[in-house]
């Protein structure tokens, strides 16, 4: 995960529909029963809305992008951000994280087809105030990874000058809707150069995460020595990486 030997030279999914003409953006991949859901929101130049598409692993891994299905937009119509869902089920219903702003929310379904329904929903997640680093707003960043401790998640705040950042929760393992940890700091912020924007950026001061993956590949449940790469975007005008142990973003028992 830190040494790559190949860049494409054409995009592997982009625009086909009115909703996103203006653009792809955000997307964030979980797999799910050999199949990847790409969950990003769509713009139009008017309305940036969450929607879901989705691959095969081996069509994705033998570069055929021609397979990328199509489900539509989550909540047609309604602007929404940073959507991402988890690997497992709960109760037999999948659930979705997404930014309403300012706050995260959680939605629940039966099914991954959209539009997918709004009965079962809530605030997960508020923006706190003041001049704190997520007082502006907070949304999800990273797909959830499970931890032996719950679902840990890498997430994004901004303030009130609109410097991003990072931090990280923990949700309940069987009810994520049950926050068990939130950091009360970033545990990433703009302090590069090219995360200041200082030779020119698109938006100064900013990182922003889309995905991580352990360290080490296969481990299913992570513990405390386990790292995580978390990839993140520096000023909309550069990509880094960061990692740390799951013990050095959580606080210990007790």
């Amino acid at each position: 995960g830190l040494k790559f030997t190949e860049r494409l030279d054409n995009p592997i999914f982009e625009p086909a529909n009115k909703s996103e003409e203006r653009g792809c953006e955000d997307p964030r991949l979980t797999l799910i029963g050999g199949r990847i859901y790409m969950i990003y929101t769509a713009y139009d130049g008017v309305i940036a809305q969450i929607a879901v598409a989705s691959i095969n692993m081996d069509d994705f891994l033998n570069y055929n992008w021609k397979a990328w299905l199509r489900h539509g937009s989550v909540f047609p119509g309604f602007t929404d951000k940073d959507g991402t869902i988890f690997p497992e089920q709960f109760n037999g219903k999948f659930a979705m994280l997404h930014r309403v702003d300012p706050h995260m929310w959680i939605t629940f379904s039966p099914h991954l087809r959209s539009p997918w329904p709004r009965r079962e929903h809530k605030i997960l997640a508020g923006s706190t105030h003041g001049m704190q680093w997520d007082g502006n707003k907070i949304g999800a960043g990273t797909q959830p990874i499970k931890t032996k401790y719950g679902w840990l998640l890498i997430t994004h705040g901004v303030d009130y000058a609109h410097v991003y950042r990072l931090g990280a929760m923990m949700l309940d393992l069987t009810d994520p809707t049950v926050i068990l940890y939130r950091s009360p700091n970033p545990i990433l912020e703009p302090l590069e150069g090219f995360e200041k924007g200082k030779d020119g950026s698109w938006v100064p001061n900013v990182v922003f995460t889309c995905g991580a993956v352990p360290r080490e590949d296969g481990k299913e449940i992570l513990d405390d020595d386990d790292e995580v790469l978390v990839y993140y975007g520096a000023a909309d005008s550069a990509i880094g990486i960061a990692s740390a142990k799951l013990s050095d973003m959580i606080p210990s028992e007790g």
